[in-house]
């Protein structure tokens, strides 16, 4: 299916998955006037931010992001705990956090609820290292952890926007894999994860980055096809474009069929996510994210070009219709 995306016409959209970097709030007004300046020239009618999942407390408080954004209601919305319940959520796990913390993540994820958030994210259950800039994180996707947020998540009607890499089965380090500070073997991991999805229906969860670099292999159409049908809670967004064989768009201009039949079957399910990042001029911190915002207008212009691509009433749907009821955004 090739594509002809000057023949169709432009295709407003929402990028549900966007990402701002900086140490504090005082930087929401400058990344604001270039998302603003960005969303102008691809046609983006809506952005939703959030902090990369990081591995230790840093950068802005996310709640004072929703605070400074909440009178741009109509062009931006804000996911919270990236950089707030993820550390937390990854530290408990691992023992470097008194028990008695547990008990204050509740308390920080109710009181991230109530602000106004329309959810968490990003929260890493599965995080490939794709440089030695760039944390490897995991945890169980059924942790108790994980299902307090979910929890959280069903009775504020929120989303949760996860980053999960799927291991079907025990399998060593693929070469291509380079980064140090991933391990040697990856174990299995997608049980609990089917677990998580089964435990409370009443949560949405979004499972962020369908259609892209799959560095282990086991994100494929047939999977997510698979997963739809079995779990009404779960949505999906696409981040098309890459490198390796099996992406949604493949080289030169091409789509690959499996996706788009995904797509088309489940078309209520999709929403467009470019995991984008901008950088504050002054942030100390995030080199991972200096070099992933170098890339992001590629896998944006991806996004336009796939929504040119797809029907009409399919590239609707996945451009912005389900964006706005998933995410209870404003019209």
């Amino acid at each position: 299916m090739a594509l002809a995306v000057a023949q169709a016409p432009p295709v407003e959209w929402i990028d549900t998955h966007f990402h701002f970097t900086m140490d504090d709030a005082s930087s929401t007004a400058e990344l604001v006037a270039k998302a603003k300046t960005l969303m102008q020239a691809e046609n983006m009618r809506m952005m939703v931010v959030s902090s990369q999942p990081r591995p230790n407390m840093a950068g802005s408080d996310f709640l004072a992001v929703q605070r400074e954004l909440a009178a741009d209601g109509k062009q931006f919305a804000v996911m919270a705990g990236g950089n707030s319940l993820n550390p937390l959520m990854h530290q408990i796990h691992e023992g470097k956090v008194p028990p008695e913390k547990v008990a204050a993540f509740r308390a920080l994820a109710e009181q991230s609820a109530q602000s106004g958030v329309k959810g968490f994210g990003e929260i890493a259950l599965h995080h490939l290292s794709l440089n030695d800039l760039h944390a490897y994180e995991a945890i169980p996707a059924d942790d108790g952890l994980v299902k307090t947020l979910v929890d959280v998540v069903a009775q504020y009607d929120l989303v949760l926007d996860v980053h999960f890499d799927p291991v079907l089965a025990r399998m060593a380090k693929p070469a291509e894999l380079t980064s140090p500070n991933n391990p040697a073997e990856f174990a299995p991991n997608f049980e609990a994860f089917e677990r998580l999805l089964a435990y409370n229906r009443k949560a949405r969860i979004v499972w962020a980055h369908a259609g892209g670099n799959d560095m282990l292999g086991d994100f494929t159409p047939r999977l997510a096809a698979a997963m739809l049908e079995r779990h009404p809670n779960l949505y999906m967004s696409l981040r098309p474009r890459g490198m390796q064989a099996g992406v949604m768009l493949q080289g030169r201009g091409k789509l690959n069929p499996e996706w788009v039949a995904v797509v088309q079957k489940y078309a209520d399910r999709f929403v467009m996510g470019s995991d984008s990042f901008l950088v504050a001029d002054k942030a100390q911190g995030g080199p991972a994210a200096r070099i992933f915002a170098e890339r992001s207008a590629t896998q944006r212009q991806g996004i336009l070009m796939v929504l040119a691509a797809l029907p009409p009433d399919v590239a609707r749907k996945v451009a912005f219709q389900n964006a706005v009821r998933i995410y209870k955004l404003e019209p």
